[in-house]
């Protein structure tokens, strides 16, 4: 995803805002085996993430393998949020490659806490088909969108007529 593309409201958001929705929009193009932890770990263990695929809600569990080392608390495991990465790791099933691109994020809050973006999905598929077409998302934040946003609903609207037409070869 190409940031400097994309048209934000004339009310300057945070950086870590528009960090956040690049790196999310770059996990989700990219075929790195780690994407999957990456994206869930962007949100709150109790997120709804609503995809082309279905809905994943917050965290069944914890993975085990993965922990952080804390000065104060030695290793402590991670919540990630499994239903999240579950979803992330079926997404290339059908998909060669494929680019996000968000034109436009409108703000209902200052503080930058509840966006509707537009944005444009290209796609190539592993049986040789290609599909481009536009999406909306709403994304709704946690926590302090100037230091550290974390993200607790992300819903999409697209049709997916044309995405079940590639899959299916027609």
């Amino acid at each position: 995803m190409s940031p400097t593309n994309t048209i934000w409201p004339d009310h300057p958001a945070p950086k870590a805002v528009t960090a956040w929705v690049e790196t999310l929009f770059s996990l989700l193009d990219s075929k790195d085996p780690s994407a999957p932890e990456k994206v869930a770990a962007l949100y709150v263990e109790d997120a709804v993430v609503y995809g082309m695929a279905g809905k994943a809600v917050g965290t069944e569990g914890p993975l085990p393998h993965l922990l952080e080392r804390t000065e104060e608390r030695g290793l402590r495991l991670i919540m990630v949020r499994l239903a999240i990465v579950k979803a992330r790791q079926n997404s290339w099933a059908h998909m060669d490659s494929r680019k996000h691109e968000v034109l436009r994020v409108y703000s209902s809050k200052n503080d930058f806490s509840d966006l509707l973006l537009i944005g444009r999905l290209s796609a190539k598929f592993k049986n040789g088909k290609e599909v481009t077409d536009d999406f909306i998302v709403r994304l709704v934040f946690q926590g302090d969108t100037g230091l550290n946003p974390k993200g607790s609903l992300y819903q999409i609207w697209a049709d997916s007529a044309p995405w079940v037409k590639a899959i299916q070869g027609n």
